[in-house]
């Protein structure tokens, strides 16, 4: 059980530091692009952990600590439902219903759509 803690513990620090340098990186380049750093962050974690569930299905990813690694401690990590909420209130907060009805509805079907393709492309 340790073993399994320190290597979630592990992948999740290492998609925490990515998320943030995305984020980031994303925001220095793009003026007022607050919610949608998080938008591409959560974008790319659901497509990441459609094609790992995928590879674990075909039996292409068979390692149960290399899943947990990957599937519960980076994507965990690197993902963020909570930010992800915090912003779309933030958005209602500001008198932007319209850009946080977007932003909520956008984020859940390209976040949908992309776990979706992810696994399309293991089982291709």
């Amino acid at each position: 059980m340790l073993k399994n803690l320190i290597i979630v513990a592990v992948g999740g620090g290492v998609g925490s530091a990515l998320r943030y340098l995305v984020q980031e990186t994303l925001h220095k380049q793009i003026d007022n692009f607050e919610p949608y750093g998080t938008f591409v962050v959560n974008v790319l974690g659901c497509l990441l952990l459609g094609l790992l569930a995928g590879f674990v299905e075909q039996e292409k990813l068979v390692n149960p600590s290399l899943n947990l690694l990957l599937i519960s401690g980076f994507c965990g990590g690197f993902t963020t439902f909570s930010t992800f909420a915090y912003q779309g209130h933030s958005l209602f907060q500001s008198d932007k219903p319209l850009q946080a009805v977007l932003y909520i509805g956008v984020s859940v079907i390209i976040g949908l759509l992309a776990a979706y393709f992810g696994y399309r492309i293991t089982r291709s």
